[in-house]
């Protein structure tokens, strides 16, 4: 136990820097529910659901400690939603608030603490429509999601009631085109877009977004044999599955590139 390297030595440097905390045992009670309200409207359903959820705190937030936290006290972050939407035949669309609290993060003092507060709305849609061989389905939603308190994060960084949640963006779309001429063979152009949203806390830096393209296709040359291909990001963008910032770096942003244009070939044989 204490702030010292796991064969008990002291750590030079004002100390090591995780202090590992007394053994103790720690449990979470948490209560969640949903409760919800439906109606025919014409050829679809309209709705109205209510609900809360919680998640406990992680092994890694309550006991791997900076150097001089003994104890991470924390709740379980606790969150409580509204939706109001509708289901219709060839199309769907719901709006949504919610906010959260208890939201657990590393302070100016890099201690985990759990006194951070989120709030959300948002709109989703969806619509699908078949003319002939032909399908055609999109999907996208615009959502807010806000820090609701002010804060100094670890390094420095700065949370202002108001700024907008690091990597959630506010747009997420996507498009297929589906073709099926005949009973042997089929494709589909799917289009995948995530738009310009902020990597740091503080709304100092973007990531532009991308537009990644996606085509499959398969024939079926028998009762017995089917053969598929795929391109995995078609067009050859450059893009990144995930970006941040970081203040300890010259550059300050980080980029974890995704893929480069991916070919795929495959055989299904059954018998």
């Amino acid at each position: 136990d204490g702030n010292t390297r796991d064969d008990g030595t002291e750590c030079g440097f004002g100390g090591c820097l995780y202090n590992r905390p007394e053994s103790r045992n720690d449990g979470f009670t948490n209560v969640a529910g949903r409760l919800g309200i439906e109606q025919d409207i014409g050829e679809g359903t309209g709705y109205i659901t209510v609900g809360s959820g919680f998640r406990p705190p992680q092994a890694t937030e309550l006991y791997r400690l900076q150097r001089a936290q003994d104890v991470a006290d924390l709740h379980s972050e606790e969150l409580l939603s509204l939706e109001i939407g509708y289901r219709g035949g060839w199309w769907n669309a719901a709006a949504y608030a919610q906010k959260t609290k208890n939201f657990i993060f590393r302070d100016g003092a890099g201690f985990n603490v759990d006194d951070g507060k989120t709030k959300a709305w948002g709109i989703e849609a969806e619509a699908f429509r078949t003319w002939g061989s032909h399908t055609f389905a999109i999907s996208g939603t615009y959502a807010e999601h806000k820090y609701d308190f002010d804060s100094n994060l670890a390094g420095g960084e700065l949370i202002e009631k108001g700024n907008y949640v690091d990597t959630a963006p506010k747009w997420l779309a996507n498009g297929r085109w589906m073709w099926n001429p005949n009973d042997w063979f089929d494709s589909e152009l799917e289009l995948n877009y995530l738009g310009k949203h902020y990597i740091n806390a503080s709304n100092t830096a973007e990531y532009e977004g991308h537009l990644v393209t996606n085509l499959r296709m398969r024939a079926r040359v028998n009762d017995a044999l089917a053969v598929h291909a795929r391109i995995i990001n078609l067009l050859d963008e450059q893009y990144a599955d995930r970006a941040d910032f970081t203040q300890f770096t010259a550059e300050g942003y980080r980029y974890f590139p995704a893929m480069p244009r991916q070919f795929y070939v495959g055989a299904t044989f059954s018998f």
